[in-house]
């Protein structure tokens, strides 16, 4: 998971926000223009050991984090620590491997993010993943359109299209709610990335709205909360 995890947030941002108290580990990143945002939430109980003695917050380098995580292979263990501005990083199997990195400088928070979604789809994992490459195929923006009876997933650019649409009733959703009938557009390659730290997940919740509304894509994977926000585009 730590591998698709960095893999796909150091595609989006190039630095992170790290969050710990006695509770949880919380990351959080933005593009500079703050078209998306990424927040995860891991529980102390998600770690086979976790132990604080204040709290802490700081930056990484997620390029540099990218590096060290694509020397992860399946059995690794990871550990990390926090020591006098550096973050040491070591994997552990036959050997261990020691990683050390410089913390950055910790600047103004993030916003904190509330939408107001007139549109909730809760939908298999592996589902919306295979849809939205479907999609991308063809297409570099996302237009999503919905009803009380369906929502359609398209793209369509010099002529060419492609659209896959989804009826409440199909086996695939669990959950189906739509308020308002409404049309939102959206920068395929950003939901792409994103979806590259979610591959395990066993659903996705779809929540968007009126062309203003950001779409927010949240689900859990492996005791962790992963959560993202990207803003519309104009259709």
């Amino acid at each position: 998971m730590l591998r698709d995890l960095i893999d796909g947030i150091s595609d989006l941002v190039d630095m992170a926000s790290f969050y710990a108290d006695e509770k949880m580990l919380r990351i959080e990143a933005s593009d500079p223009s703050v078209i998306c945002k990424i927040e995860i939430e891991s529980k102390k109980e998600s770690f086979s050991t976790y132990e604080i003695s204040s709290e802490t917050n700081f930056h990484l380098d997620m390029n540099l984090m990218k590096k060290i995580c694509r020397r992860l292979r399946t059995g690794d263990k990871v550990g990390m620590n926090v020591e006098n501005e550096y973050l040491e990083f070591t994997i552990h199997n036959f050997v261990e491997r020691y990683f050390r990195i410089p913390l950055l400088e910790f600047g103004e928070p993030l916003p904190q993010i509330d939408i107001n979604a007139s549109v909730f789809l809760r939908v298999k994992g592996s589902v919306f993943i295979n849809l939205i490459k479907d999609i991308a195929v063809i297409g570099s923006s996302l237009i999503i359109k919905a009803t009380p009876d369906e929502i359609t997933f398209f793209s369509e650019e010099d002529g060419v299209r492609t659209s896959i649409t989804v009826s409440k009733t199909n086996s695939a959703i669990e959950k189906f709610n739509v308020d308002t009938e409404c049309t939102s557009k959206f920068n395929l390659s950003y939901i792409l990335s994103f979806l590259k730290t979610v591959v395990s997940a066993d659903y996705i919740d779809v929540s968007f709205g009126e062309k203003d509304t950001p779409l927010k894509l949240e689900c859990p994977v492996q005791n962790s909360l992963i959560r993202f926000y990207l803003a519309p585009m104009e259709i």
